[in-house]
């Protein structure tokens, strides 16, 4: 591996597309790559990859087929390029690493056929709340009552990309939540209606961590 080439993308560069032929795996060395994917006619990020060493678009080395995700770095990052040959290399001369390709690969199936099924099963009511709670718990920023307090715009991204929802109905929606007070703008006059905070029911009715 010490002859590869080192691949350097800016914020917003497309490594790949989805439906593109691919002859190459990547495996970061620096920076972040979003990992995303087109369903229902809406643009959706599966996975992000931010982990030194750890890699992606294996899956064509493995069953020759057309990529089936966008991939975009969201950071300025630098990528090491494995052809089929090498990947072929290292499968099979290190035991360790074929455990984790193994595992690795199990983890991403499951977890992308779970959110899959989450996206079409659902409705985009349900999709909406459910992101919702998920966003809060990840920023786990609480008030003294106990509610969860959420910048206003960075949930309308969030939700736009893990829910491949558009804006207006982002907007409609929570504009519904306000008005059932199951969410409620902050009370900081500075910062204007830039902060919601999200009620304890609504995140225990929509928490997928139970």
């Amino acid at each position: 591996m010490e002859n590869l080439t080192l691949y350097t993308y800016p914020v917003n560069g497309v490594i790949f597309k989805e439906g593109d032929p691919g002859d190459l795996m990547y495996i970061l060395v620096e920076g972040a790559v979003e990992l995303r994917k087109e369903v229902q006619g809406a643009e959706i990020v599966l996975k992000t990859i931010d982990q030194k060493n750890d890699f992606f678009g294996e899956m064509a080395l493995i069953d020759g087929k057309p990529r089936s995700a966008t991939a975009v770095a969201v950071k300025p990052t630098r990528l090491i390029p494995v052809d089929i040959n090498a990947f072929e290399k290292m499968v099979l001369t290190n035991g360790k690493f074929a455990w984790k390709i193994i595992g690795i690969l199990s983890d991403r199936i499951r977890e992308t056929n779970k959110q899959l099924e989450g996206l079409l099963n659902t409705s985009p009511k349900e999709r909406i709340n459910f992101a919702i709670a998920d966003f809060a718990l990840k920023l786990n920023t609480k008030i003294h009552d106990g509610r969860y307090k959420v910048p206003v715009e960075d949930l309308k991204s969030w939700l736009n990309n893990r829910c491949g929802i558009c804006m207006d109905e982002i907007d409609n929606h929570l504009f519904r939540l306000l008005k059932s007070e199951s969410i409620a703008y902050g009370a900081s006059k500075e910062k204007g209606n830039t902060e919601l905070l999200i009620s304890t029911s609504f995140i225990n009715q929509y928490n997928r961590r139970h």
